[in-house]
């Protein structure tokens, strides 16, 4: 709990890091999966080749393993912040048990 914080407060805090948690995690489901349909039809066989077609499918692959990154590293922060609001609600408990101190 941060100093001068009320046990009620720091409950407010967890409960707006798991909000902030579910919202990630619901990002990082559909960021992860934004150009699965997109590289597989740019990639299949017969569908164009060359110079080009190389650079464009290459490209779409780097941005499809930056954005699959992008979303690991939401789940990984979204598991933080509900460990921070179990440790706040830990806290807020201990505290309302020996009031609110």
């Amino acid at each position: 709990m941060k100093p001068g914080e009320t046990p009620e407060q720091a409950k407010a805090r967890a409960q707006r890091l798991r909000d902030h948690a579910a919202q990630a995690r619901s990002l990082a489901g559909s960021l992860g999966t934004a150009l699965d349909s997109t590289v597989a039809k740019a990639t299949a066989e017969g569908v164009w080749s060359g110079p080009y077609a190389e650079r464009v499918t290459g490209a779409l692959r780097g941005y499809k393993g930056s954005l699959e990154g992008m979303a690991q590293g939401l789940q990984t922060s979204a598991r933080t912040w509900e460990s921070e609001a179990d440790l706040l609600d830990q806290e807020a408990a201990a505290a309302a048990r020996s009031g609110g101190k």
